[in-house]
């Protein structure tokens, strides 16, 4: 996959376009132009005709009148949105107009803002005048860099984004380096050496990274994680001409300690260990937090089988595990039984896993609680957050846009085929390896923990 210019020009005069494209070239800035077309009735966004799958523009520039002779903000203000519902991903971006007339801009603005809630509004807006991106470089050059430093917070993000991207760039240099040929006599012979030293580097790395079997089945997971400590090492290596103004500038209270709000807390939390799963992701992969098959629990010809296997009931089984039936009324005890979901953590080793050893998955019984039956988690006059040594609680998350609290049980295992077991339904999310690597620890130390015989 090609990823194209972050900054993207749009006008719907082809003259202007070029002339704007090649300054912007011309003082160092690559980006990518797109003709508005106006007359087309199957375009509706006016850039249809445009592929932007590869496009996700941090910097946009477009013309605010883009179907000419309209002077009236409210229908200035339609193809506008257009064109960013088809350009605007979920990530920040800048968003800039050709206009001299600065107050048209703020009205259009204010018509999106009340109007388009749905829309991904930019971090920052502003207003240029065209007349001086027209052939004048050193100027150009000056107000595309007072682009990105006007807003703090998007300066230090973008320039972090590109320091990655240069990272990576570095990554394969080093590597393309060390396989080029000592001697070079000729074209054919550079292209023939280099190539066949690249694939034989690239192979021993995916082999040594997770096995030979391993890599022959995955080979690009094998090759992309052997990479990484590489691109780590490159990331790492730049620190030191970072402008430490830009973060400071960024991160306000950087230093100092802070107190976030919960819901803060809880996106952070997800932002480093939760990853939300479609339905049709894989139950097998380590992490991985399965539903309970709503079908199968739910017919109660199974409550037996259940019970069996179990040894509890579901009810009798949520009281122990997750949430303190002394907590609030028969009511409120019955609407919390009612929003926790119950479902199953994959857990198997993760060698096992990387060594294909795997023959039954490892499953933990796990809970997602709403947060707003936060004490029903809490026991022992809320001086413990869990009933019981072998219960891990996960840090607030949120997902699907809504916080829970997550808590697993080490005293409910299972082992079982994925694609085969009635017991597993759809998977809602997936663990980290960071959080992982601590719960799988916390479960071992409870396994293993000792007995003895004592009399107080």
């Amino acid at each position: 996959m090609i990823c194209l210019p972050s900054i993207v020009l749009i006008d719907d005069t082809k003259e202007d376009l070029d002339e704007i494209q090649s300054s912007l070239v011309q003082a160092g800035y690559p980006c990518f132009p797109i003709h508005y077309k106006k007359d087309e009735p199957d375009n509706i966004s006016g850039i249809d005709h445009v592929k932007i799958e590869m496009i996700n523009p941090r910097v946009i520039i477009t013309d605010l009148n883009l179907q000419e002779l309209q002077v009236d903000a409210v229908k200035l203000v339609g193809p506008i949105v257009e064109v960013l519902k088809k350009l605007v991903n979920e990530g920040p971006y800048l968003l800039y107009f050709w206009s001299k007339n600065a107050s048209t801009v703020e009205r259009v603005m204010e018509l999106i803002s009340d109007r388009y809630s749905d829309l991904n509004f930019p971090l920052s807006w502003g207003v240029l005048d065209k007349t001086e991106f027209k052939f004048k470089t050193q100027e150009l050059t000056d107000k595309v860099a007072k682009l990105f430093s006007e807003n703090p917070m998007f300066n230090a993000l973008f320039s972090w984004e590109n320091r990655v991207s240069v990272a990576a760039q570095n990554t394969v240099d080093s590597l393309f380096k060390l396989a080029k040929p000592a001697e070079i006599n000729g074209i054919t012979q550079f292209q023939s050496e280099t190539t066949t030293n690249l694939q034989k580097m690239l192979a021993v790395i995916g082999n040594e990274t997770i096995g030979v079997k391993n890599a022959k089945e995955e080979p690009e997971v094998a090759i992309e994680l052997g990479l990484e400590p590489v691109l780590y090492d490159h990331i790492q290596a730049n620190y030191e001409n970072i402008d430490r103004a830009t973060w400071l500038d960024a991160a306000e209270g950087i230093g100092a300690r802070l107190s976030a709000e919960k819901s803060v807390k809880a996106s952070l939390n997800s932002f480093y260990h939760v990853e939300e799963l479609g339905d049709d992701s894989p139950k097998n992969k380590r992490g991985s937090w399965i539903e309970l098959n709503h079908d199968y629990f739910g017919d109660t010809k199974n409550n037996a089988k259940i019970q069996q296997n179990l040894g509890r009931n579901i009810k009798t089984l949520i009281n122990e595990e997750f949430l303190d039936s002394n907590q609030g009324t028969k009511l409120t005890r019955a609407d919390a039984h009612e929003a926790t979901k119950l479902g199953f953590l994959e857990l198997s080793a993760e060698c096992d896993q990387a060594q294909r050893k795997t023959k039954l998955n490892k499953y933990f019984l796990s809970a997602m609680i709403p947060l707003e039956f936060e004490k029903f988690t809490k026991f022992r006059k809320d001086a413990s957050d869990t009933k019981h040594s072998g219960i891990y609680r996960v840090p607030n998350v949120m997902i699907n846009g809504k916080e829970y609290i997550i808590k697993v049980s080490f005293l409910y295992q299972v082992g079982s085929i994925p694609d085969v077991s009635k017991w597993l339904g759809k998977p809602v999310f997936r663990l980290k390896n960071q959080i992982l690597s601590d719960i799988s620890f916390k479960a071992s130390q409870h396994a293993t923990r000792p007995g003895i015989i004592r009399f107080d």
